[in-house]
């Protein structure tokens, strides 16, 4: 009886260890599920916190996207706003008095050009050349005295109107200077260094001659019937381009003659309209050579011509100096006797452009240089990037006679002395 006892207290205690054991391993389990459970509803709230600061992300961003768009938009269309942001926020608006300033003596009848980071003042057979401080960087002996004046980039040539002189300057030294046969019209430099001279004599109506950047004769092209009136040399110095008009007939007919530079003959000859008459030409690349005509411009290439632009009623003004584009400003009605004003940079390498508007204020000038445009209103002045916004806008409390402007400078002319824009 005792054995039976003790075997089945022994059976007793078995079973209670096997219940602890079961006790404490289900205890475990439900520890390790609690855990896991606790993991996946943290993991599920940071995947729900995610997505929730996401969608917090985009509707911000959305919103900053529609300000921003809204705030170009009428800084674009809207000049009060946009006048507003420039002196307020931008601060480009500059006054009077407050630049440096080159003083002038009008009596020595200054002739004043811009380019590159200069500003030049020639007189008296002198050429100064200033920075952007004002400050006198260089100062060259230029026998000249009734002078026709062509820049480029960082090259300046200045000849004798009517006379056989010129001068090439690099920067701020004289590169070299030449003399040629006959009267000197027409002046023409490249962004290389090429210069064209259009000469008249007693034998042809007109010769254009050909200089390299070292200042040797490349070639001649002789116009016994046309006169000459502009030239230009292609970017990568291979062609050249020659404006000419024909006055022997009834009516007036211009010609654009491309001349290849490496073997001095004609390749192409466009003719324009009758009575269209060609003012410019401008190379805008190696090959495509924009020419201004009366009635319209016209890109005209070694094989062909294409118009890219009518001039119209509604057309104020067309430069084709600038670099890469053709600038045009027209009116558009804005009610009855009322105009308003764009000014429209098309790009001549893409099938886009840039608007920059002037709403009711016409220009009395309008000047380029670079991927720059200077508007000159009377009292104010304009500078504005090729892009369409405004670089620098300058007021005066005079009347403003002349403004010039070079890639990264403009000075303001009056009749005692110029201040100095840095852009």
């Amino acid at each position: 009886m005792k054995r039976k006892k003790k075997e089945d207290s022994e059976k007793l205690n078995k079973k209670k260890r096997l219940d602890n054991i079961y006790n404490f391993e289900k205890d475990n389990f439900d520890e390790e599920d609690k855990r896991l459970d606790f993991y996946e509803n943290s993991e599920n709230e940071s995947k729900y916190s995610n997505r929730k600061h996401s969608k917090i992300k985009i509707i911000i961003l959305s919103i900053i996207s529609v300000i921003i768009i809204l705030i170009l938009a009428s800084y674009t269309t809207n000049q009060e706003f946009r006048n507003y942001v420039d002196l307020n926020v931008l601060g480009k608006q500059v006054t009077e008095n407050s630049l440096e300033t080159i003083e002038i003596n009008s009596d020595d009848n200054p002739t004043i050009f811009a380019y590159a980071d200069y500003v030049g003042v020639l007189s008296k057979n002198n050429l100064n050349l200033y920075n952007s401080k004002a400050t006198s960087v260089s100062e060259l002996n230029i026998d000249i005295s009734t002078p026709i004046i062509d820049t480029n980039g960082k090259y300046t040539v200045i000849a004798e109107n009517g006379g056989n002189k010129f001068y090439v300057i690099n920067n701020t030294e004289i590169s070299w200077q030449g003399k040629v046969d006959g009267n000197i019209s027409k002046v023409n430099i490249n962004q290389n260094g090429y210069v064209t001279v259009i000469v008249s004599d007693s034998t042809y109506v007109s010769i254009v001659i050909l200089f390299n950047s070292e200042g040797t004769e490349l070639f001649k092209t002789y116009l016994p019937s046309t006169y000459a009136m502009c030239s230009d040399v292609s970017t990568d110095n291979s062609y050249l381009a020659i404006g000419e008009i024909d006055y022997s007939g009834t009516v007036l007919k211009s010609n654009i003659r491309i001349m290849s530079v490496s073997s001095a003959e004609l390749v192409y000859n466009y003719s324009s309209d009758n009575n269209n008459i060609i003012t410019n030409i401008k190379y805008y690349d190696k090959e495509h050579a924009l020419c201004e005509f009366t009635d319209s411009v016209v890109s005209v290439s070694p094989s062909d011509g294409q118009e890219i632009y009518t001039v119209t009623d509604d057309t104020c003004f067309v430069d084709a100096g600038m670099s890469g584009y053709l600038v045009v400003l027209e009116k558009q009605s804005s009610g009855l006797f009322s105009y308003e004003y764009d000014l429209r940079f098309i790009s001549l390498n893409s099938n886009t452009e840039n608007l920059y508007i002037l709403n009711n204020n016409l220009p009395s000038q309008l000047k380029t240089s670079g991927k720059l445009v200077a508007l000159n209103y009377g009292n104010e002045i304009d500078i504005v990037n090729s892009n369409g916004t405004l670089k620098k806008n300058y007021t005066s409390s005079q009347q403003i006679k002349d403004v010039v402007v070079g890639d990264n400078i403009a000075g303001v002319v009056y009749k005692d002395k110029i201040e100095i824009i840095g852009l």
